[in-house]
């Protein structure tokens, strides 16, 4: 069985982003479903606190996590084109 790797999907940057946006720890399931789970974690921790400054953290650090993870996804499968043909 041969894998064609021009074939493996690229998640898409903005879209990321704007799930993590727009859903918190919850959009951050896109980019990456261990990160996704930690940071629904953490996000039931910090948001039941009910304190606004670390709620806001946690969704900034969400968006960062979510585009950052996306780009090294992106970035090993083009290496991976790279590398096969």
């Amino acid at each position: 069985m041969t894998v064609h790797y021009s074939r493996l999907p690229y998640k898409s940057t903005a879209l990321a982003l704007i799930f993590s946006i727009f859903l918190g720890p919850i959009g951050v399931l896109y980019a990456s479903v261990w990160g996704g789970i930690i940071m629904i974690a953490l996000g039931m921790i910090i948001i039941s606190s009910l304190l606004w400054f670390p709620i806001l953290l946690l969704w900034i650090i969400g968006c960062i996590i979510s585009v950052r993870t996306v780009e090294i996804y992106n970035r090993r499968i083009l290496q991976l084109i790279t590398i096969k043909e």
